[in-house]
């Protein structure tokens, strides 16, 4: 079982325009397939594949971004 949890993307859900600055949903949707082709079994996108890869002090810059800390 794999699930995926999609980040905030380019739709028209909730009024159109609203989302324009998010990615679109296609390079999402091609970056997870791709990512299924792989055989990976820790799919990222946008935030989360910076997230993958950074060390121990930008995960926690983040999480004080993410938290209102520091």
């Amino acid at each position: 079982m794999i699930e995926i949890i999609p980040p905030a993307l380019n739709t028209d859900l909730g009024g159109k325009g609203l989302h324009d600055a998010a990615p679109p949903v296609s390079d999402f949707i091609d970056a997870i397939f791709t990512q299924l082709k792989e055989g990976k079994n820790a799919l990222t996108f946008g935030f989360s594949e910076n997230m993958i890869k950074a060390g121990p002090d930008d995960l926690q810059k983040a999480f004080e971004r993410m938290n209102g800390a520091g």
